[in-house]
């Protein structure tokens, strides 16, 4: 996989194991299908937290994930209960 900003090892791992192995993947798949996978996926055995959000958020637009916006990180955070109500059902 090539490296992506603010994605670290393991969170590459787990990308990998859920079939986004490029940048072009993750752009494609998106920030919200690719959290609902990686809730699916690994739910059950970790806390994914707001922070991978950004970080996958930071890759797909190639900055660093300190620099979103204070809106849309409100906006990623709401998108990510709502990921987790419809993943615990």
């Amino acid at each position: 996989m090539e490296k992506l900003r603010n994605i670290g090892p393991t969170s590459r791992r787990e990308l990998i194991e859920i079939g986004i192995e490029t940048r072009d993947q993750l752009i494609a798949a998106g920030v919200a299908d690719t959290m609902r996978r990686l809730l699916f996926r690994f739910g059950g055995e970790k806390n994914i937290s707001v922070n991978y959000l950004y970080a996958l958020e930071g890759a797909i637009h190639d900055h660093d994930w300190r620099d979103i916006t204070p809106s849309r990180k409100e906006e990623l955070r709401a998108l990510l209960c709502q990921l987790r109500a419809e993943t615990s059902v």
